[in-house]
């Protein structure tokens, strides 16, 4: 859009998107995020397999310009080399952030122009209700929260081949940047033109095997304390996970082209932010919003994918004829709508999609869609704190069931079933639930993965789920360990 453009469109709006495009047929986001921010400093990349009736979009931030972090109620904010720490809460900063660069949403343009893009951990849900223990086990220091303030974004369409670049500009000041803010994209455009090639990827090595935190008959005992919970009636269902532990040198950087090769998913990303890196390809949506439109996609039921097609086609029937897989997904799908429901028009939730089998490269999932318009006096960030954590990551009731995790893990689960994505300054988002990931703080690799467990649950099938749904990042880990590592 030219300056007057923009002009007409930012009357009672701060801020806008100045945007170039051009087209590339050849754009791998891997080697473009590295070989723009050689060091692999600070970045956001979020890419993946298209959604139904989307485009398919990846998008790469770099050089933010200010990072959040928040961990046991402190807030860090870092901003040209300065830190600023306080004791406070971190939704009302969030929220000015996104009401401070608020843009048009201009529906020609990518999705996501410019905001926040992070993550929150299943942990941060204890600042929403307050009724959730408050003080846990967190051997890997791990942050609660981690964003980054992004107002120059690379969005490339993998439908029309076209990308686009945007920067975030006030509008007070737009008729005065206009020019150059337009002789800066130009010069990013050349840029990614020189720097479109492959790229040498930082090392990665495991010092040492991964380690699961329960063993099988501890795993079993956990299992059996669950289902003591369930008869008791304290909850219906709970979510029980069993991080992998290592020591590794290098980045997970290395990772992505393996494992976003082999697992194919919606979200595919890597997140760096001081010394902790996070890798994943998620199948699953937490929450993602369209204009006044929400959508969540519960997954829930799962079975491994076959050697060949007829043990696919038994297993897929197994699946869809499991009573304890049908009435766990049913369960989610309830506790979709009322998580959905709390932060949409009266009336407006709806089921669109029930119980659809959906194949990924190691695995099956039952997944439905559950769709309504957003309550106009909801923010952004109070959608997402209603959302998660996923009932699809706790259990039903998900509150009381979040209560009997911390008893039973014992510590901090991290970015593993929180969420991860963006908070776009026009209003929409989407956030993936932190599944099928690898994460490290400093030299400290987690591998997480979690299984269902129900009334009827058999302890020796719940620890095969979860080494199913772990094996592709672990493989992804294994084929990329190398032997030469950096210092």
């Amino acid at each position: 859009m030219n300056l007057n453009e923009l002009k007409k469109i930012s009357v009672n709006y701060p801020a806008v998107p100045v945007t170039i495009n051009f087209k590339l047929d050849d754009f791998d986001p891997i080697d473009l995020t590295k070989n723009l921010n050689d060091a692999v400093g600070p970045c956001f990349l979020f890419t993946g397999k298209p959604k139904p009736d989307e485009d398919g979009f990846s998008f790469i931030g770099i050089n933010p310009e200010e990072t959040i972090t928040y961990k046991d109620g402190i807030l860090a904010v870092e901003k040209n080399g300065l830190v600023n720490e306080s004791e406070t809460a971190l939704k009302p900063y969030l929220e000015k952030i996104l009401t401070q660069y608020r843009i048009p949403k201009i529906d020609s343009l990518p999705p996501f122009m410019g905001g926040l893009a992070g993550y929150l951990s299943y942990d941060y849900a204890r600042f929403a209700n307050p009724t959730l223990p408050q003080h846990l086990n967190n051997p890997h220091n791990l942050n609660d929260a981690d964003f980054l303030l992004i107002k120059k974004v690379i969005a490339y369409n993998h439908k029309t081949h076209i990308v686009t670049l945007s920067k975030i500009v006030s509008s007070d000041k737009l008729t005065e940047h206009y020019e150059n803010t337009i002789v800066e994209l130009e010069e990013l455009q050349d840029l990614i033109l020189s720097e479109n090639h492959p790229a040498e990827l930082p090392k990665f090595k495991m010092l040492s095997k991964l380690q699961l935190h329960f063993n099988r008959d501890e795993f079993a005992e956990k299992v059996d304390q669950t289902k003591r919970h369930i008869v008791d009636g304290d909850i219906f269902q709970l979510i029980l996970s069993n991080p992998q532990n290592a020591k590794m040198s290098g980045s997970l950087f290395s990772v992505t082209k393996t494992l976003f090769h082999d697992s194919p998913a919606p979200y595919q990303f890597f997140y760096k932010h001081g010394d902790f890196e996070t890798v994943g390809s998620s199948p699953e949506t937490l929450i993602s919003k369209h204009d006044d439109r929400l959508f969540t996609y519960p997954l829930a039921g799962t079975r491994r994918r076959g050697k060949t097609a007829e043990e696919d086609e038994k297993l897929a029937y197994e699946l869809t004829h499991s009573t304890k897989e049908l009435s766990e997904h049913n369960m989610l799908i309830d506790l979709g709508r009322n998580d959905l429901g709390r932060v949409s028009q009266f009336g407006s939730v709806k089921v669109t999609r029930t119980r659809k089998l959906l194949y990924f490269s190691n695995v099956m999932h039952m997944g439905s869609t559950v769709e309504s318009l957003a309550d106009p006096d909801k923010s952004s960030v109070d959608i997402v704190e209603s959302l998660m954590p996923a009932g699809t990551l706790s259990g039903a009731p998900k509150i009381s069931a979040m209560k009997i995790i911390s008893e039973l893990e014992g510590q901090k689960r991290g970015i593993y079933g929180g969420c991860l994505g963006y908070f776009d300054f026009s209003g929409d988002l989407d956030f993936c639930i932190g599944i099928r990931l690898a994460y490290r703080q400093n030299d400290n690799l987690v591998v997480h993965s979690g299984a269902g467990i129900v009334a009827d649950s058999i302890a020796k099938n719940e620890y095969q789920e979860f080494n199913n749904k772990a094996r592709n990042v672990v493989d992804a880990l294994n084929k990329t360990n190398q032997t030469e590592v950096l210092s």
